[in-house]
């Protein structure tokens, strides 16, 4: 008889190219700091370190940018943040450089910004928003960043140096997908009780995942209060209706700032570097990662009618999902024939999908109109 001969019942277990792809987290921080006298147990130098409750800035050391950066993150929200904790230096140079830090493909070792690359491999999650409070204004230090944001698809947050108008502007031009702020927070230090000066980019980022949190990361942070801070270190004025305040000029060159209205600090400007609304480019960023970390597992599978079918519904059952939350207008997946039909014996599929983006309502006008009529009333 054939080997697999029965005579009975069987069951096959087959695969559901059905599941649901699930959406990647947007909020998590990477931070560069230095500190040295953290706890090195809990802060080795230049590894990735998860941090996600601000009971361990007891363990950040009383010297360098880290116990501050953390202070700020955690005054505005809960927040996961990834750690980098580097050498402080004597010099400007060598600080500069153990910041951006290095690559040793032989020995795998990583340093700096650079080892904000190993963190998914290291702690399981990936940086989306990239901080170096105090260091990322410094010559070099901002291109790195954006450099390693882009191959983590992340925003980094850059410190403008303050130097007035004209320069911050110079600086911001040098960007592209980009949060560019020109703007320092007046806090109350925690540990002299004296106010004190610090860069915003740590404040910034623990804004953002508050509003992440309340309202998603789809929506942007623009005009929601910041909390906990007692005044900025540029005075910005900001008048409602005014294209000529400095806070406005700011904006037009894609540059936010922390403004004073009715009694409260807020965060003003949606823009980055390049002029695209951070929460689009956001947008652009999970969805696309969601989609790719969804289908790892169908890499290597036979393209049969039911496998092409399959990752084409799953995407579209993704985008309908989107839509029904309002992160996004619509959107379609759909196959390219022709495309396909000449990749046959390559090893390659294509799918194309389109998004739509709601627009920030960044600019509101009112027209007001004088009517007479409204009197005559009066004398019938």
């Amino acid at each position: 008889m054939a080997a697999d001969y029965l005579h009975g019942v069987e069951q096959f277990f087959l695969e559901n190219l059905d599941r649901p792809i699930e959406v990647l987290a947007a909020s998590t921080i990477g931070l560069v700091a230095t500190a040295d006298d953290a706890d090195p147990l809990v802060f080795p130098l230049n590894v990735p370190v998860l941090c996600n409750s601000d009971k361990l800035i007891a363990k950040a050391g009383m010297t360098g940018t880290l116990r501050d950066a953390l202070n700020d993150i955690y005054r505005q929200s809960g927040a996961v943040v990834v750690v980098v904790r580097v050498d402080a230096t004597e010099t400007p140079e060598t600080q500069i450089a153990g910041v951006v830090g290095s690559i040793d493909n032989e020995t795998g070792k990583y340093t700096g910004l650079k080892a904000l690359l190993a963190a998914e491999s290291l702690v399981g999650v990936r940086p989306r928003l990239i901080i170096a409070p105090e260091f990322s204004h410094l010559t070099g230090v901002g291109a790195a960043m954006e450099v390693v944001a882009k191959k983590l698809n992340a925003i980094p947050i850059i410190d403008g140096s303050e130097k007035g108008y004209s320069a911050v502007i110079g600086e911001a031009a040098l960007y592209q997908e980009t949060l560019f702020v020109n703007c320092g927070v007046k806090v109350l230090d925690e540990v002299t009780g004296q106010v004190v000066t610090r860069k915003a980019s740590p404040t910034i980022a623990g804004h953002i995942v508050r509003v992440d949190n309340e309202e998603g990361y789809w929506n942007s942070a623009s005009s929601r209060k910041i909390f906990g801070i007692l005044g900025t270190s540029e005075v910005i004025d900001h008048a409602i209706g005014s294209t000529t305040s400095k806070a406005n000029l700011y904006n037009s060159k894609n540059v936010a700032v922390i403004v004073n209205q009715q009694g409260g600090w807020y965060l003003y400007g949606n823009r980055l570097a390049n002029s695209v609304m951070m929460p689009h480019q956001r947008i652009r960023y999970i969805v696309g990662d969601s989609i790719l970390y969804a289908h790892q597992e169908l890499l290597d599978r036979n393209v049969t009618q039911g496998y092409v079918d399959g990752v084409k519904n799953r995407v579209n059952k993704l985008i309908r999902r989107l839509k029904s939350r309002d992160v996004i207008s619509g959107g379609e997946c759909w196959v390219d024939k022709e495309l396909n039909q000449a990749a046959i014996g390559t090893g390659q599929v294509y799918w194309d999908y389109d998004l739509g983006f709601y627009d920030v309502a960044e600019r509101m006008t009112f027209r007001q109109h004088i009517s007479n009529g409204y009197n005559e009333a009066i004398f019938e």
